[in-house]
């Protein structure tokens, strides 16, 4: 008998930091910037840890009557995932129009902006803390100089204090930070964008 592994909700980033959502308007997918403590309108239900190639069907929070296509999750490397619509073989893109930009299904050549990052509750959590002052204090463990809140950025790649951190290669730092309690500390030691050593940070969650 094969085992079935419990399925963990995940919301998904884009190139440009922003993460898919859902508009009830056109009861369809939308791009929206990724807001501290706002969990999207679209997500999935996935078993971890990923074993891709896989079906994904998204879930909108706000049950409307348009159906979502359903789509096979592919292996883009670095953790980030290629979203390919079964029927018709394209790709979900997010694309930097004007305004708000525009998610749409028919990308026939997958790039950068074809690629999207899974993150679990945990990780939505710590970028949110990462992005308050006030939710957590940051201090660098080397110069004791206090950080301020991470700045979003493209390309996964989003600064603390004065370093590139790819969020691909420390979403495990940052759902350890989504874990944190209040009142509880930990010194997270987060890996730069170049061969530098790592840049570690102690967090303190307040009272």
């Amino acid at each position: 008998m094969s085992q079935t592994l419990p399925k963990t909700r995940l919301w998904f980033m884009d190139w440009h930091g922003r993460v898919l959502d859902h508009d009830p308007i056109s009861d369809y997918f939308s791009p929206t910037p990724f807001q501290p403590g706002v969990y999207p309108g679209i997500s999935a239900k996935i078993a971890l840890p990923l074993d891709l190639p896989c079906d994904i069907t998204f879930e909108k929070r706000v049950s409307m009557p348009r159906p979502l296509p359903v789509f096979e999750a592919l292996d883009a490397g670095n953790g980030l995932i290629i979203f390919q619509e079964k029927e018709l073989k394209t790709f979900l893109i997010s694309a930097p129009v004007p305004g708000t930009g525009r998610i749409g299904t028919d990308s026939t050549n997958p790039g950068e902006w074809e690629r999207f990052l899974p993150m679990t509750e945990d990780a939505m959590r710590g970028l949110s803390t990462l992005l308050v002052s006030q939710a957590a204090s940051l201090i660098d463990v080397e110069t004791g100089k206090v950080l301020s809140a991470i700045t979003p950025g493209e390309d996964f790649l989003w600064v603390l204090g004065d370093t590139s951190i790819p969020l691909t290669a420390n979403i495990q730092n940052i759902e350890q930070i989504g874990r944190l309690p209040a009142r509880h500390e930990a010194e997270i030691s987060f890996i730069r964008n170049d061969d530098q050593p790592a840049l570690r940070v102690h967090v303190r969650r307040p009272g």
